[in-house]
C-alpha cells in the first residue's frame, strides 16, 4: 500500500524548529474566552496520513464544520469546539497506484491546554491543544491488493489566532509527537501497514456566520 519516504524526518525537522522559535507558554488557563462562537468551517489543501514505516497516504484537500460553545469555558484543559463533519476528497492516492476512501466518524473534539499570547503565525496568539476522539475507517486498493483499516486516537495541534479582524486563523496538525493507532487492517494490501500514523494538515478556520476566524485567548 505504502512506500518509504523522508516525509517523517521533514516533518519532524519542521516541528522542531518551530518549538524552539516559540515562546515559552505560559501556565495553563482555566479559563478561556472565542470570539466569535458557533458555527465554523475548515478547510485544508493537502493532508498526509504517515504510519511508523514511513509510507503514505495523501488527500488533495479537505473540508471539516462544527461548533464552539459560548464564552467563557472553564477548564484547564478545556473542550474549546468540537468537529461535527470532516472530510477528505475521494479518491485519496499512495504508492504502487493505491487509491483510498477516508470515511470519518465524528464527533472529533478540540481540546485547548496552553495559551501564548504574541505566538503564532500572526503574532497574535497561539493555543496549543489537541484533537481528540478521532475515528475513521481507510480504505482502497492497489498492486498489491486491496485493504481496509481503522484510525482511532488523537493528534496534537496549534490554533494560530487571525490577523487584525482577519480570516486566516488556522490549526495546525504538523508534528507534537502523539501518534494515531492502526488497527483491524483487512486485506492482501495491508501487509506492509504500520500499526501507528502521524496526520499532517493546516485548515484555515472561519466562523460560518460572519467569515471571520475566530480569536482563542486563555
Amino acid at each position: 500500500m505504502f512506500k518509504r519516504t523522508g516525509v517523517l524526518t521533514a516533518i519532524g525537522a519542521a516541528a522542531a524548529s518551530v518549538v524552539l522559535a516559540a515562546p515559552s507558554a505560559v501556565a495553563a488557563p482555566t479559563s478561556w474566552t472565542i470570539t466569535p462562537t458557533g458555527n465554523f468551517n475548515g478547510s485544508a489543501g493537502v493532508t498526509v496520513l504517515t504510519d511508523n514505516n514511513g509510507n503514505k497516504i495523501q488527500c488533495a484537500t479537505s473540508a471539516a464544520s462544527g461548533n464552539a460553545p459560548s464564552s467563557p469555558v472553564a477548564g484547564s484543559p478545556a473542550n474549546l469546539a468540537a468537529i461535527s463533519a470532516i472530510s477528505f476528497n475521494s479518491p485519496c492516492t499512495g504508492p504502487f497506484s493505491s487509491t483510498w476512501t477516508v470515511t470519518t466518524t465524528p464527533t472529533w473534539e478540540i481540546w485547548g491546554l496552553d495559551y501564548a499570547a504574541g505566538a503564532g503565525t500572526n503574532s497574535t496568539g497561539q493555543v496549543t491543544g489537541e484533537i481528540r476522539a478521532i475515528t475513521a475507517k481507510v480504505s482502497g486498493s492497489s498492486i498489491l491488493g486491496p485493504c481496509t483499516f481503522d484510525v482511532t486516537g488523537k493528534v496534537a495541534g496549534k490554533y494560530n489566532n487571525p490577523s487584525a479582524g482577519g480570516s486566516n486563523g488556522t490549526l495546525d496538525t504538523a508534528g507534537g509527537g502523539l501518534t494515531l493507532s492502526i488497527a483491524n487492517k483487512v486485506g492482501g494490501g495491508c501487509g506492509i501497514v504500520g500499526t501507528t500514523a502521524s496526520f499532517q494538515g493546516l485548515y484555515t478556520i472561519v466562523n460560518a456566520a460572519s467569515g471571520q476566524s475566530p480569536v482563542i485567548s486563555g
